[in-house]
């Protein structure tokens, strides 16, 4: 349950918790740098709304407090400071994870005033009285601001080039920054201790998951029950819980279960495994109306082959993939997605034909459908990602230049994944570690190298550690250390 687990809390708030507090709260994209915006995950899990949905004063106060917030952050990226009296922001926040205290809150006040103007510091803050880990954004590169928009409207033949002197400024920052980065040795040898007692803490809460989840899985006849949305295991407890009051009161439409997977997830509806995605943030009557017209939903999940299919033959027989780490995807969806490419592709044939350099088959390559505005490329595993809006030439064009690539890349990779398998094994074997993982977006290559680097490593430190291969250094609520996959590199 650990690994399926292993994004829990600060680090899941980016598939779900920061991009509700963004669209609700108005919290603009182009308000603050990746950087700051990846700084404020933590703190957006900790006073996120959903998380006091049993506590509706808490609730309010903290909505009514990030719409406040949201305006101020803007305010200070915009260097437009309002001529009136400071504010308090009033946050409530679990004064402890465990579960006999998870409703015990404490009450954080922060005041807003002109005298913090610079928003790395104000979110420094803000994270610090939360009593929250600053040991990201005391890393994050200082940025030098402008007057938005104010320079470039008043003087529009200005010729905005990099220069040589702020080429070296920003050397000269880029290397401070690196010169501030942990040891890795160091760094363990302060935060080890935390991460086992964190660990130590939430080991009960997962015993009464699994025994709650088995009990579900019997009960219902279920293959299996899964945790995918990506908040922290508390909320995984919440789910299980909604759903077994569910068998009391829609056993019979509950029935419709029997035999499939169910997995709490970002959205409802039918994945393309055939898997049942309920939305974590849905009411139970939203998930009993999804329930009951599950069999219609399967239509589309039934015609999903027919569709690749049609694809493959339409690309001389090429293999309709999906990415080892594809995002969840409804097959209604999908299947549009495939019939968008098709038709696009269609058109194309009507007018000329593929290049003369092309196989009679392309069976050795894959491709894979993403979402309408999802990315051109080639994947490092080798396949062509294409999104589903890609017109027929476009398509054909990138193929056409990028086949040597593909199968450069399907080569390494046909490799590499075994090697990187047999060093993740040697790795928890020497270090002693109780569980050793990646982010999705580290790549073989780069977990390779991580792992090289980490047989090199004395195991005092890791011993019985739950290790997180990511792009950053952080001891996540739930005991996981997370460690970038270039620790050695400066």
């Amino acid at each position: 349950m650990a690994t399926a687990l292993r994004l829990g809390g600060e680090l899941a708030m980016v598939a779900l918790c920061q991009a509700q507090s963004i669209q609700k709260f108005g919290m603009f994209r182009r308000a603050l740098s990746s950087d700051l915006t990846t700084a404020l995950r933590p703190f957006y899990f900790a006073v996120h709304p959903d998380l006091f949905g049993q506590h509706p004063e808490q609730r309010q106060t903290n909505e009514n407090s990030l719409k406040l917030l949201s305006a101020h952050l803007e305010a200070l990226y915009q260097h437009s400071y309002p001529n009136e009296d400071a504010k308090v922001l009033k946050f409530y926040v679990r004064e402890s994870t465990s579960a006999e205290k998870r409703d015990s809150f404490k009450l954080v006040q922060i005041r807003m005033d002109k005298g913090t103007r610079d928003p790395q510091r104000f979110i420094q803050n803000l994270l610090e009285s939360c009593n929250l880990s600053t040991d990201y954004i005391k890393t994050v590169k200082p940025t030098m601001q402008q007057k938005p928009q104010e320079s470039m409207a008043n003087q529009p033949s200005h010729d905005y080039h990099y220069n040589m002197e702020f080429a070296e400024f920003e050397r000269r920052v880029r290397n401070e920054a690196a010169s501030r980065r942990p040891v890795l040795s160091t760094w363990l040898a302060e935060n080890a201790a935390t991460a086992r007692q964190r660990a130590k803490e939430t080991a009960k809460l997962e015993f009464e998951i699994d025994k709650l989840k088995d009990v579900l899985v019997k009960d219902l006849q279920l293959s299996d029950a899964r945790y995918e949305c990506g908040w922290n295991i508390e909320h995984y407890r919440g789910c299980l819980k909604s759903l077994q009051r569910l068998t009391q009161t829609h056993r019979a439409e509950l029935s419709t279960l029997r035999n499939r997977v169910v997995v709490f997830a970002p959205f409802t509806g039918i994945s393309l495994e055939g898997y049942v995605m309920l939305f974590t943030g849905d009411v139970q009557s939203n998930w009993i109306d999804f329930i009951k017209n599950i069999p219609q939903h399967d239509t589309y999940l039934n015609v999903v082959p027919l569709y690749e299919l049609a694809l493959s033959q339409v690309l001389r027989g090429i293999q309709i993939g999906r990415r080892k780490f594809m995002p969840k995807t409804q097959a209604r969806g999908y299947a549009n997605y495939l019939m968008k490419v098709t038709t696009s592709l269609n058109d194309f044939l009507s007018k000329q034909a593929y290049p003369d350099k092309w196989p009679a088959k392309l069976q050795e390559f894959t491709i894979v459908v993403e979402s309408e505005a999802g990315p051109l490329m080639v994947s490092p595993t080798g396949q062509f990602i294409t999104p589903a809006t890609c017109p027929g030439a476009i398509l054909v064009d990138f193929i056409t230049q990028n086949m040597k690539l593909a199968r450069e890349r399907m080569t390494k990779y046909a490799t590499d994944k075994y090697l990187e398998q047999n060093l993740i094994e040697e790795c928890i074997r020497e270090l002693k570690l109780q569980a050793l993982t990646k982010d999705d977006a580290v790549t073989p290559d780069k977990m390779i190298s991580a792992l090289t680097d980490l047989r090199r490593c004395q195991p005092q430190h890791f011993e019985h550690l739950k290790l997180h291969i990511s792009h950053y250094y952080s001891v996540l609520t739930d005991g996981i250390v997370c460690i970038p996959w270039d620790f050695m590199q400066k």
